[in-house]
């Protein structure tokens, strides 16, 4: 059994912004630099299927949206996501040497989706984290005109299941059985902390509640504590943030099993 405390460390959303920022930028010089080693050719020409330009940015828009949903999962305002997007269209729009490229976006809203960004951090043991939007990719030259129309969903789902065992008057063991995914399939976990309620405060779980943790490697995690609390039920919540740097949480109630 792997034994692991698993914390969040402190962040800023300010900074995070700023990296958010910046990794877009990159990601741009990085798909031109991408495109200009398909293109060239020893007489100095370019001969560069579109569907390669195309595919490129598709994963440079899909980058971005996934820097922006770790950023708001960690407190940042949910306008970042169209804030992001939009500087991402202009960089391309300044990108001459393959033709004239316009990418234009819709962030979701409807019932679910505010600016694009679901978070559902319920009681019920799931959690979700997402970011949808939708994108039109028009390409202008001399030997071409093309539209391509696509939508990147980013969503990272956890659930929590579990029970107690009483051992010693108000001395509780928890197991939890947690799984995580991303875009509905199996996924990894980065930092895990948990929380307990106690009298009405979240009490943080660490070493001293004899936290052990398994990762199967699946996307499957096997954790137990112990706490004391006079409750008959343990109310419990898990905080996650996946290989992405997306953060999800899920609070549930556990019973005597």
């Amino acid at each position: 059994m792997k034994r692991k405390d698993r914390k969040f460390g402190s962040n800023n959303s300010a900074q995070l912004l700023i990296v958010a920022a910046l990794a877009i930028a990159i990601l741009i010089s990085a798909t031109t630099a991408y495109v200009y080693e398909l293109g060239k050719e020893t007489n100095g020409t370019y001969n560069l299927p579109i569907s390669d330009f195309v595919f490129a940015i598709k994963q440079t828009t899909r980058n971005a949206v996934i820097s922006s949903l770790a950023n708001v999962s960690n407190g940042g305002e949910k306008t970042l996501l169209a804030t992001n997007l939009n500087e991402l269209s202009q960089i391309l729009r300044n990108l001459k040497q393959f033709g004239i490229w316009q990418l234009s976006f819709a962030v979701l809203d409807n019932l679910v989706y505010d600016s694009g960004i679901w978070l559902s951090w319920g009681t019920s043991g799931i959690g979700v984290s997402s970011a949808y939007a939708n994108f039109t990719l028009k390409a202008h030259d001399i030997a071409m005109n093309s539209t391509v129309n696509y939508a990147v969903n980013v969503t990272t789902t956890i659930t929590v299941s579990g029970y107690y065992t009483t051992i010693l008057g108000i001395e509780k063991v928890v197991n939890l059985t947690c799984n995580v995914y991303n875009e509905g399939e199996p996924a990894l976990a980065q930092n895990i902390t948990l929380f307990y309620e106690n009298l009405g405060i979240w009490v943080p779980i660490d070493s001293s509640n004899n936290f052990s943790l398994t990762d199967y490697g699946n996307g499957t995690y096997a954790i137990s504590f112990r706490v004391t609390t006079l409750s008959d039920t343990v109310q419990v919540s898990t905080h996650l943030r996946d290989l992405r740097g997306i953060i999800v949480q899920a609070n549930m109630t556990c019973y005597e099993g």
